[in-house]
């Protein structure tokens, strides 16, 4: 059953189509120059007769005009469906690749959506468990110790930061796919919003690392802040999701001739050259979903990238040394330090955050 199932898979239906088509054409081809050259052969009989009519010898038929007249015909015959069976060679080829490629890139995209929803529904369990058992602790215990208490609490909403931001990415990634996202551009204090974006993460994360930033002040950029938001929050948290514990992220951003460089270098695991050219892509996610240890839905780096272009600008990534990964955002932006546009914390500048 399972070798009839395999047999019948459309791509080697299609298999088995392209080489009927390849036999058929070959056949045919064959066919064809047989039928020229039984044409040639009549014309010369023909011209053989009405020689021996006129009572000219056989051996003068190939020094006449016509006889030349009939080589050439069928040499440029022969021409002909060379080049057609050429140019339908061309065609079929391309036409089997475009097919065959779109085939592997339609079940690859059925795969991703698959783990996609496994991953999707452990994310989404996780946190509503946690928040449920909180609450229900709670309820049901009211002489609860005002610590304990409050670290449910503390937990819960923790809970409720992980289920938003989920929520909205995926809201984005819809928004992105069906091109009906808009953006809010305003001048937005890119210092400001990285180094409160990095205590953020410090109060919510619970893993034993070090996340060194390094803020440029005055930093400004042109863009949506939800959008630059998202853009930071994923890279960070991606990076955190990779980097084993007690090991050290560096988050840098800088400004110079009018280009913003936002930086994330982490010590982890790091990522193949194979894989790093697909990362970007909806639903990807490095390893096997059965496997995979790390929290995740496949959207964050999808949309950096996404929301990056949006903004002008360019992602890459490359390894770090010794190892690790750093990805690297460059966009379109200025330092601005007169104090009349802006208001600045004094405390956005150079600095180590410890992840507790």
């Amino acid at each position: 059953m399972k070798r009839l199932k395999n047999i019948l898979n459309p791509l080697a239906i299609y298999y088995i189509l392209a080489l009927y088509v390849l036999a058929t054409f070959g056949w045919w081809t064959v066919l064809h120059f047989k039928n020229v050259e039984r044409i040639k052969q009549l014309g010369i009989e023909k011209d053989l007769i009405m020689y021996e009519k006129e009572g000219l010898k056989r051996e003068f038929v190939q020094e006449a005009p016509h006889f030349e007249s009939i080589l050439e015909e069928t040499q440029s015959k022969r021409f002909m469906i060379v080049g057609e069976g050429i140019v339908f060679l061309l065609i079929l080829l391309l036409g089997s690749y475009q097919v065959i490629s779109g085939f592997k890139k339609e079940i690859a995209l059925n795969r991703q959506q698959r783990n996609f929803l496994l991953s999707i529904t452990h994310e989404l369990k996780s946190p509503i468990a946690g928040i449920q058992l909180a609450l229900d602790t709670i309820s049901r215990r009211p002489g609860l110790p005002e610590d304990r208490r409050n670290r449910l609490l503390h937990n819960s909403m923790k809970d409720t930061e992980r289920l938003k931001s989920l929520v909205e990415n995926i809201l984005m990634a819809a928004k992105i796919e069906n091109r009906s996202i808009t953006f809010a551009y305003q001048e937005v204090s890119l210092s400001k919003l990285v180094y409160e974006i990095a205590n953020k993460i410090k109060e919510v994360a619970g893993q034993n690392c070090v996340i060194n930033v390094y803020v440029q002040p005055d930093i400004y950029v042109e863009g949506d802040r939800t959008a630059l938001t998202s853009m930071i929050v994923n890279l960070v948290e991606n990076a955190i999701k990779y980097t084993p514990k007690n090991a050290e992220i560096d988050v840098s951003l800088s400004c110079q001739d009018n280009k913003i460089q936002f930086i994330v270098a982490d010590n982890g695991i790091g990522i193949s050259q194979a894989d790093k050219s697909r990362i970007f892509t909806k639903f990807y996610r490095v390893g096997n979903e059965n496997t995979r240890k790390t929290k995740g839905t496949g959207l964050g780096l999808f949309l950096v990238k996404q929301l990056t272009d949006f903004h002008k600008g360019t992602i890459d990534v490359t390894d770090n040394i010794p190892k690790g990964t750093v990805f690297r955002i460059t966009l379109p932006g200025e330092v601005i330090n007169d104090a009349s546009l802006y208001e600045e914390d004094t405390d956005v500048a150079t600095g180590a955050i410890k992840m507790a």
